[in-house]
């Protein structure tokens, strides 16, 4: 967590990752996660309660975020 917002937003980075992992979120149904920068970094900004799409908790977004995190790392070791 880099910046928490306001009680319910929390911003997150992965560095250069960043842009691949919120695509990936995005692909699988995380609609309400945000893009953005924030001290010149990419970052993805969620928001639990301000948002009445936001039906999963913290954990299901940890669970997400290393699966994604996990396939990548994957998917860039592998010898094609």
């Amino acid at each position: 967590m880099l910046h928490d917002l306001a009680p319910d937003v929390v911003t997150i980075g992965f560095g250069s990752r960043t842009d691949g992992i919120w695509q990936r979120l995005r692909q699988r149904g995380w609609g309400f996660v945000g893009k953005g920068e924030w001290r010149n970094e990419p970052v993805i900004g969620v928001s639990f309660t301000g948002d009445r799409r936001a039906n999963c908790t913290a954990d299901d977004l940890a669970h997400e975020l290393l699966e994604i995190v996990r396939e990548m790392e994957i998917a860039e070791t592998r010898l094609w």
